[in-house]
């Protein structure tokens, strides 16, 4: 396996997990809502990390040489961690879309998808589209029909009037309801308005930027992995480094593809234990071999 590949397939076994910031993509390609934006902001904040990480641990190294033996064997223990990790879950098959997302409910619920995302995402509720939005919303703006005191159908002002008419008949009271039209410009701005797949109006830029920041930045197991494991690996490949290093950026961007293009598709398979089982299957298999190659260039 060459050092650009090491890269990419390290970088994609930490980063297929379900976690915090999988799940709010995943949500708001389900939602429709901002895709691009969460998906861009998302994508260079791990930019940032990864290209901050290794940078970061380059400099340090330079000032203390002896850290470079002691990450090479760290490094090694921790993939040797993580591949133990990733078997013992594909033992258990317990690891699905919606435990995932319980779990991240109890640390970020702004984030988190909730029960109708989850339902989106599985497949269990259909995702409604444009055109039957738009037909909804031709429904509720037509007028309602004029209709008189008796219950009839309204009748032309002036036709009648309260009281009797000339041959002494009781008319009884015709009326006109009143249809409250919204204004031209009340209407063109509503349908300016942009709207998710769902009806609902769309997250606003600010808190989009602060959730794609919370969920990337602020995330104990991103930081982990981008800023002290992932550097920690790469620079056991010594001049490298930079090439490990873009295999990684490489596999991000990948990643961020995937989960934009084809979110829907792949949540329901995310829901089932057996996916997670080939999938941690593999990661485990990927890690061991890492860590044989890397524990190797020790002796």
């Amino acid at each position: 396996m060459t050092i650009f590949a090491s890269g990419f397939f390290t970088y994609l076994a930490l980063v297929v997990a379900i976690g915090a910031q999988t799940l709010f993509l995943l949500r708001q390609v389900v939602r429709g809502d901002r895709v691009l934006l969460s998906l861009g902001i998302c994508f260079v904040a791990d930019m940032a990390l990864i290209i901050g990480g290794v940078l970061g641990l380059g400099a340090l190294t330079e000032r203390v040489p002896w850290l470079v033996t002691a990450l090479t064997v760290a490094g090694v223990a921790y993939l040797l961690w993580f591949a133990a990790s990733s078997f013992r879950s594909a033992w258990k098959g317990e690891t699905t879309l919606t435990s995932a997302a319980t779990d991240a409910a109890e640390h970020d619920p702004a984030a988190a998808p909730d029960a109708v995302d989850l339902g989106l995402m599985t497949g269990e509720l259909p995702v409604i589209d444009g055109e039957m939005l738009r037909q909804y919303r031709a429904r509720e703006a037509a007028p309602e029909p004029m209709m008189s005191a008796r219950g009839g159908p309204g009748v032309e002002p002036g036709a009648g009037r309260s009281g009797t008419d000339r041959d002494g008949a009781d008319r009884g009271v015709a009326v006109k309801s009143r249809v409250r039209r919204a204004s031209p410009r009340t209407s063109r701005a509503e349908r300016r308005e942009p709207v998710t797949r769902m009806g609902m109006p769309m997250t606003p830029v600010g808190k989009i930027w602060a959730l794609c920041l919370s969920v990337s930045l602020l995330n104990p197991h991103a930081i982990l992995d981008t800023v002290v494991m992932l550097p920690t690996i790469a620079y056991t490949y010594g001049e490298g480094m930079a090439t490990f290093m873009i295999g990684s950026m490489v596999a991000s961007a990948v990643w961020f593809v995937v989960l934009g293009w084809g979110g829907t598709k792949l949540a329901p398979l995310m829901n089932t234990p057996r996916m997670w089982r080939i999938v941690d299957t593999i990661v485990g298999v990927l890690m061991v071999g890492i860590a044989v190659k890397i524990g190797l260039g020790l002796l």
